[in-house]
């Protein structure tokens, strides 16, 4: 049977994952009914909203959860990461995914792994942290694992791209899925499901791992690629004309976008759905829809991140303010290294309003709005560039900048 030889029990006895998958849903769908709360257009800065599936709670983000920078929704838990830069977690937690260490600090980004109990977290200082199920590894980086810029986690297993545009894997590697081919180089973002995938700096696409359904295969003359996300058996990428390409499994039409969907700045793909955020913060999803999980809530707006995990979604919202411009920026899975120089322009703005040095980040807003101009259509896509800008002149606006 398909993905058959994916997973063992304690006693070693095989044991499908489709199967696994069945009972889940079941189970999560009698334990409790699909979520879809009500959205106030007056929803507060840096919160979290889900929908979906909502087994153990993981779609119901904590009542007091505030200044939200970054989501990742797993399979049966989620993460938040707060401007603070410690990480908030909620849902499942029997492997202890849902419980960052102890004295976790200085996190800059999150992943919670969409079909697995395993959560990462990348710290300033370039090292990675994993706690949860560890039993194929998956929350173990590396000894001596250094100068991370991103981090994936799939199932049971995870990846981390370093700043020289290489990437390392850990964890479970039965069918390649945790070896980058020989020689990848020059990548600006990776994703990883049951297979890996990464986009290189000239806007091309690299599989690698399970390929039964060629979800690690992307398609023939794939290029201007800005951000990518793998899913279950299927991938999906965003070009910068704000279009989203997809491929692999489509038994369920998770691989095809919407027709005529566009203005797209960021996609996420779950286990069988997909969600694609809108430059005008409206979230559009499409595929297996069994627990409501590919429909946003009514009157759901400002939103600047989304994720969507196994059965349910999350999407960050915003009432915009420089942290949420940083948050945004924080959301797009495109070329690392546009992403912290932008990431280095909003938080130098952000030290100098603390020192109540409005000039000095009136100056960083503009740098910033140059640096999106500049790589609008190339490292940005249209969509992205013009939607970071509009709110960084309003920003720019609301402090009185010239």
């Amino acid at each position: 049977m398909k993905y058959a030889n994916r997973i063992h029990n304690k006693r070693g006895r095989r044991i499908s994952i489709r199967a696994l998958l069945l009972i889940l849903a079941l189970l999560t769908s009698i334990t409790l009914p699909t979520l879809h709360p009500p959205v106030s257009q007056a929803q507060a800065s840096g919160t979290v909203v889900g929908w979906g599936n909502n087994f153990i709670g993981k779609a119901t983000p904590p009542a007091d959860l505030s200044g939200v920078v970054a989501i990742s929704a797993g399979g049966n838990h989620s993460l938040a990461l707060k401007s603070d830069g410690t990480v908030v977690g909620w849902g499942d937690n029997f492997s202890g995914q849902a419980t960052p260490p102890a004295g976790l600090i200085n996190v800059t980004a999150i992943a919670a792994a969409g079909f697995f109990s395993v959560s990462l977290a990348l710290k300033s200082d370039g090292t990675v942290v994993g706690w949860g199920d560890n039993s194929d590894g998956a929350a173990t980086p590396p000894a001596g694992l250094s100068s991370v810029v991103a981090i994936s986690a799939g199932f049971g297993y995870s990846l981390a791209l370093k700043s020289d545009g290489t990437v390392v894997g850990w964890g479970d590697n039965s069918d390649g899925q945790a070896t980058p081919p020989a020689g990848l180089s020059g990548v600006v973002a990776i994703s990883a499901g049951f297979h890996s995938l990464a986009l290189k700096s000239d806007g091309t696409v690299v599989g690698w791992g399970f390929n039964e359904d060629g979800e690690a295969t992307p398609p023939a003359g794939l290029s201007g690629v800005v951000a990518i996300a793998g899913g279950f058996d299927y991938s999906l990428a965003l070009k910068s004309d704000g279009t989203v390409v997809g491929w692999g499994n489509n038994s369920l039409g998770q691989a095809t976008p919407p027709a005529g969907l566009s203005g797209v700045m960021a996609i996420s793909a779950g286990g069988f759905r997909s969600l694609a955020l809108k430059s005008d913060g409206t979230v559009v999803g499409w595929g297996d829809n069994s627990s409501g999980q590919a429909t946003p809530p009514a009157g759901l707006s400002g939103v600047v991140a989304i994720s969507a995990g196994f059965n349910h979604s999350l999407a960050l919202v915003s009432a915009f303010d420089l942290d949420d411009l940083i948050a945004l920026v924080n959301g797009l899975n495109v070329h690392q290294g546009i992403q912290s120089s932008l990431l280095a322009k909003l938080n130098a703005a952000a030290a100098a309003l603390t020192a109540d040095n409005t000039a000095t980040a009136c100056t960083k807003l503009q740098d910033f709005i140059n640096e999106c101009a500049a790589q609008s259509g190339k490292k940005l896509s249209v969509e992205q560039a013009n939607e970071l800008i509009t709110r960084a002149d309003e920003i720019r606006a609301s402090l009185g900048c010239p």
